[in-house]
């Protein structure tokens, strides 16, 4: 059996302490913005990603 050399469910953690310590001293209003920042950064990054797939598929 091969022994795994990372643990997914502690990256996980790690990434949730991280943004908790981010967001933890934001306003309400400072939260709603950086979610709303965060969440256009993702539209923008699936866009790309489904350019380049619907490019790369078109491709002989």
């Amino acid at each position: 059996m091969k022994m795994k050399t990372f643990d997914c469910v502690e990256i996980q953690h790690r990434g949730a302490e991280q943004l908790t310590k981010k967001i933890d001293r934001l306003t309400v209003q400072q939260e709603l913005a950086f979610w709303a920042e965060r969440s256009h950064e993702l539209k923008q990054r699936q866009a790309t990603a489904k350019a380049h797939e619907a490019h790369r598929q078109s491709r002989p």
